[in-house]
């Protein structure tokens, strides 16, 4: 198994790899294309193969409440890298709309 910190940051890029293909690529079997070919670079930069990965999201899929915890911390994660991004390009954060733990619940029941 993959131990948890390693999932977050290995979660955390997929997403994050996901969002930037979808916002970039226009045909869907191009878009599958190149996020297999991403994420197996992805995967191999986190030295993880296709396989552990498999397996590791296969037990949390079975266990739903280690899940939710994980995903919470993907949440905090990204919610973490956007902040940076937004400060490195002088943006500046809009408070109301960080998010409550509320809110996050909401999100990650909706990955479900």
């Amino acid at each position: 198994m993959i131990p948890e910190t390693d999932m977050v940051r290995i979660l955390a890029d997929v997403h994050t790899t996901e969002a930037q293909i979808e916002r970039q690529i226009i045909y869907p079997d191009t878009a599958l294309m190149s996020y297999n070919y991403i994420q197996d670079e992805l995967l191999k930069r986190h030295g993880v193969t296709q396989q552990q990965f498999r397996d590791t999201y296969r037990y949390y899929l079975n266990h739903l409440k280690e899940m939710d915890q994980l995903y919470e911390e993907i949440i905090d994660t990204l919610s973490t890298r956007e902040s940076k991004a937004k400060a490195a390009a002088g943006i500046q954060e809009d408070s109301t709309q960080s998010q409550t733990p509320s809110s996050r619940r909401r999100f990650i029941d909706k990955l479900k």
